[in-house]
Order: structure tokens, then sequence, then C-alpha cells
């Protein structure tokens, strides 16, 4: 990772919702955002990943700007990136495993023994007793919430973003957030539960909110 560069920037960003973003966020660092909407959510999730572009201002991940990349580069930098997803972004006809494999056996050269190793060690950190081997549809959804974390976290990602998360899943993932952290990666973590936003207990280096139309860092910090 480049050293003093942030993991990603909004530079004045406005995004295709009308919502301006202003938000930098350096290696190990953790941003809670109340982003007053799930659209709003998206688009700042896709804009992180340079799958749209801004209306006006710059969105740059480790430093580069999205919008000049070839697209075989933004592809290998979108490598470096960890999702958790809300409900149903699996692809059906694979298993979960699969789906849980399938960035890093496209984006890396490690041995699929290795990930499969990660993938198992991560499913018992966030409460499973294995990796799910069966369909997406043949799955319980606690059980299909804690295998979209084990996809977030493969690979030591530069930044990981967290589209609300189950509230119930909330200890392991600040245990894992921790432990990531001390490697680097930065998260950004989406909520609109007010009282996850205030919690004291999540080691958030900076709370963000909206107000008016504007996402930036929140006055009213805990």
């Amino acid at each position: 990772m480049m050293a003093d560069v942030p993991v990603i920037e909004f530079a004045a960003a406005t995004l295709d919702s009308g919502v301006t973003v202003d938000l930098t966020l350096d290696a190990g660092e953790l941003v809670l955002i109340d982003h007053g909407g799930e659209q709003n959510e998206r688009v700042m999730a896709d804009a992180a990943c340079g799958l749209t572009n801004p209306v006006r201002g710059s969105v740059r991940m480790l430093g580069r700007d999205w919008r000049r990349l070839p697209p075989d580069l933004a592809n290998a930098l979108r490598g470096r990136i960890g999702h958790g997803f809300r409900p149903g972004a699996w692809i059906s006809y694979l298993s979960v495993i699969d789906n849980i494999m399938l960035a890093q056996l496209h984006h890396t050269m490690r041995p699929e023994a290795d990930i499969r190793d990660e993938a198992s060690r991560l499913s018992v950190a966030f409460g499973l007793p294995g990796v799910p081997t069966g369909l997406p549809s043949d799955c319980a959804p606690g059980d299909l919430a804690r295998a979209d974390l084990v996809r977030a976290f493969m690979g030591s990602p530069a930044l990981v973003i967290l589209e609300g998360p189950p509230a119930d899943l909330t200890g392991a993932l600040i245990n894992m957030i921790r432990t990531v952290r001390d490697r680097g990666t930065a998260a950004v973590w989406f909520t609109l539960d007010p009282d996850l936003w205030h919690d004291k207990a999540i080691p958030a280096s900076q709370r963000c909110r909206l107000r008016g139309s504007v996402i930036a860092a929140a006055r009213d910090r805990p």
C-alpha cells in the first residue's frame, strides 16, 4: 500500500443522487456513515468502487482518480476492495463457497487451497461451523449474512465497504475490524441505526452523517 496516500478520498464529490460527499479515509481508519437512505448508500458505494463517476469533484482510491484509470487497472484496483452487501447479492447458480472464493480466484494467483483455508478461518470467526457449501437458496438468512462478511474480508483488502450489516453480528465485526486495521485495511460502515452510530464500543476514527445534501464529518460525535 502506498505510504501517506489515503485509501479512499471523496473530494467534494457530488454523486448521482445529488448528495455531495467530503471524506478522506486513511489506512487503518474506520468511518461510520449515517447516509440518510439506501439510495445514498448505493451511489456512494458504487462511486467508491469506481463503478460510477461523480457529477462534480473526484473520487480517488489509493491516490488514483477512478475516471483516469484504464479498464484493466481499474479492475485490478477493485480487487483491493472487500464488499459486504445487503441481502441478495449472490450468484444464484454458484455455491456459497464458490461465491466467496470468486474474487480471489479472479484477482490473485493464490493457490485455491490457501483461499479455502482463509475462508474456513473467517467463517469460524463470524460464527459459522465452516464455509457453507450449498447454494445460496439452501442457506438460512443468518448464515448468508455471516458468509457475506467472510467474502468481504477475504484476501487482506485495502478497503472494506459494509452495507448495513446485521446488528447481531456487530461484536464479531468489531473484532474483525480491529484485526484488519492493524494490517492497514480501512473500512466504511454504513448504518441507519442511531444507536449503532453513537455506540462508543465501535472504534470509529470518523463518524459522518447526512446534513442537507452533504455527507461529511459530524460535529455531534459520541
